[in-house]
């Protein structure tokens, strides 16, 4: 449909019913129309149903920003990466209790030169900040005053094991091939424990590890290799790359504090993360007797770009009530009625999230900020077809390439209580749900909080039992126990995960047999390049040695180290070595050689 017929479409409207409304311009706005407790940070995002002129949209008239005191607000726009969106960041805070009115004029033309009505629409921004301490996100999982004294640990990082926890080997049989990642902390002060990140071999061997100095959680491997860990101590999600050295950070925008459950970084170097924000609500004019100042935490979804601006928002406010939480208790001066705990980019481009104190999967519209639809819960709408126990407290959502969902269910209100992985087959058309593949332990286990079930690429099932011991067991599709391994008694892993890489050097190559008279660093080839390039050297035989240790790292023009290519001995010889780019920016990088005395170091540009 082009933007006339849109426009006679339109005409009729306002003739039949006096009135449009924002809804008939925007697929997508946030704060969404008569949206309450929002952040006096916020900024608005906006993306419209056709192609609008950006010189107008950009110019000084075109959109009013007004506040129900009086104020004026000054704004900046800006075009996001998706067509269509912009973002609109005011020059100062809104001020708190006001109610914010934007008014889009018409001003504002479609790119054929047709213009938009006028038209407007309102939000409030909440009457107090509520202290978002860093520690919402476990309270429900974790005594609140155990995690106070977690938090007065000093704060320092080191890289070599210094109180390396005791990790037990309690069955293996062939598991599957690969490196687990777990991060150990505690519940109990008392207990001894010092905090690390580890990769490990299934033997427990350890490939890296890195001594923290506080709460480390969700110690993840992304799709591009590096790796990710929310510290509990600086309140946000830190990535380290492929050499182990930490490259860059994500967190939440619009005021709200960085939530410890899930980070999931996107190719287009996006990233996916939640929040938890705590709000003063009546409950009196929800439920009767409800506290009239209780404080109620609710959910936020993010979506932020590569320059940490949140170009999409979803809140619980806007669209689950709280009176959806199944098991809290709603006459409770503090009540967490959702509690999300994983975010899954779905194969249709939407969002999944797994939402424990709803008992609930939420599927969410990306474009649009909708629901598509809700699995579990109080709102089911769909059919269990084979499973009546459903799933409860559930930890975890993730769509399997077999089109399948997986779950981690702790299991806190079944009789007995008893957690397992779930696999169900999903017809979202029909809204059938069907169980194909659970796991429970024998004897029972039961995490009642945290853990996960990642499927293997051999077939198996990852399961980390989150709070309880064992740590983590590894399944295959029969129900048989390929690997089971321990930490200490009450020392837990937020969530365990197992992959599968080179751990050494990725894509060494001796280039020949001859043995070099000397050290010798060669150009890169090709140079400049997209995205990968060679990195050729020699290495000469060592009197009295049969080997040399030899360090080749890819360094960022301010001397920071991004890749490490080598790190270990070699016999004497010709090689080189694939440098693939992906996830780095173009620009110029130096590469440097080091083995005993011999140094040397060169220049490259990456050009994409």
């Amino acid at each position: 449909m082009n933007v006339n017929k849109l426009l006679i479409i339109l005409a009729i409207l306002i003739s039949q019913t006096g009135a449009i409304t924002v809804k008939d311009f925007f697929k997508y706005l946030d704060p969404v129309p008569g949206a309450n407790y929002v952040k006096k940070q916020s900024n608005i995002i906006i993306s419209f149903k056709h192609e609008v002129n950006k010189n107008n949209l950009f110019s000084e008239n075109a959109i009013k920003i007004t506040g129900s005191s009086g104020n004026r607000y000054s704004y900046q726009i800006f075009a996001t990466g998706e067509k269509d969106k912009y973002l609109i960041k005011t020059i100062n805070e809104f001020t708190p209790g006001e109610k914010i009115t934007v008014t889009f004029s018409n001003n504002i033309r479609y790119s054929d030169g047709s213009t938009l009505k006028t038209v407007s629409y309102e939000f409030n921004i909440s009457n107090s900040e509520v202290n978002q301490n860093s520690l919402t996100g476990l309270e429900n999982e974790i005594p609140l005053s155990l995690l106070k004294k977690l938090l007065e640990q000093p704060h320092q990082e080191n890289d070599f094991p210094e109180a390396f926890p005791v990790i037990t080997v309690n069955f293996s049989d062939n598991p599957a091939p690969g490196n687990i990642l777990i991060s150990n902390l505690v519940f109990n002060v008392q207990v001894p424990n010092t905090p690390h990140l580890i990769i490990m071999k299934n033997d427990a061997t350890p490939v890296f590890s890195r001594q923290m100095g506080g709460q480390i959680f969700d110690f993840n491997r992304q799709p591009n290799g590096n790796f990710t860990y929310f510290s509990r101590v600086r309140g946000k999600y830190y990535e380290l790359d492929t050499g182990y050295v930490l490259r860059d950070s994500f967190y939440t925008g619009n005021g709200y504090l960085t939530d410890l459950h899930e980070l999931r970084v996107l190719p287009n170097r996006h990233a996916l993360l939640m929040s938890y924000d705590k709000q003063v609500v009546d409950m009196s004019m929800l439920i009767p007797g409800g506290n009239p100042a209780a404080l109620v935490t609710g959910l936020i979804i993010q979506e932020i770009d590569e320059f940490k601006n949140v170009v999409f928002q979803w809140r619980s406010w806007d669209h689950i009530p709280i009176t959806d939480a199944t098991h809290e208790n709603l006459l409770a001066p503090e009540i967490d009625y959702i509690h999300g705990n994983a975010i899954e980019l779905d194969n249709d481009g939407n969002l999944m999230i797994s939402s424990r104190h709803l008992d609930e999967i939420t599927k969410i519209n990306r474009t649009t900020g909708n629901i598509i639809w809700r699995l579990g819960g109080k709102k089911n709408e769909f059919v269990f077809s084979n499973d009546p126990l459903r799933f409860s407290y559930q930890h975890g959502i993730r769509r399997l390439t077999n089109g399948n969902i997986i779950l981690y269910d702790n299991g806190n209100y079944h009789t007995p209580q008893q957690s397992r992985a779930v696999e169900y087959t999903l017809d979202e058309q029909q809204k059938i749900v069907t169980k194909v593949w659970e796991y429970k332990n024998t004897p029972v286990i039961y995490g009642y909080a945290m853990g996960f079930a990642q499927r293997l690429e051999n077939g198996n099932t990852l399961i980390s039992w989150g709070a309880t011991n064992p740590t983590l067991t590894e399944v295959r599709s029969d129900g048989s126990k390929a690997l089971q391994i321990s930490l200490p008694q009450n020392v837990f892993t937020y969530r365990a995960f197992k992959y599968q890489w080179n751990t050494s050097v990725t894509g060494i190559e001796p280039v020949n047999n001859l043995i070099p008279s000397g050290y010798k660093l060669y150009q890169n080839y090709p140079n400049p390049f997209n995205p990968e390039t060679y990195i050729s050297f020699s290495i000469p035989a060592v009197i009295g040695k049969t080997s040399s240790f030899v360090k080749l790292s890819v360094y960022s023009i301010l001397g920071n180290e991004i890749a490490a290519l080598v790190n270990e001995e070699l016999k004497a010889g010709n090689y080189k070595v694939k440098f693939n780019s992906a996830g780095f920016a173009s620009g110029t990088y130096f590469y440097k050689l080091t083995s005993g005395s011999f140094t040397d170091t060169k220049k490259m540009v990456l050009i994409k």
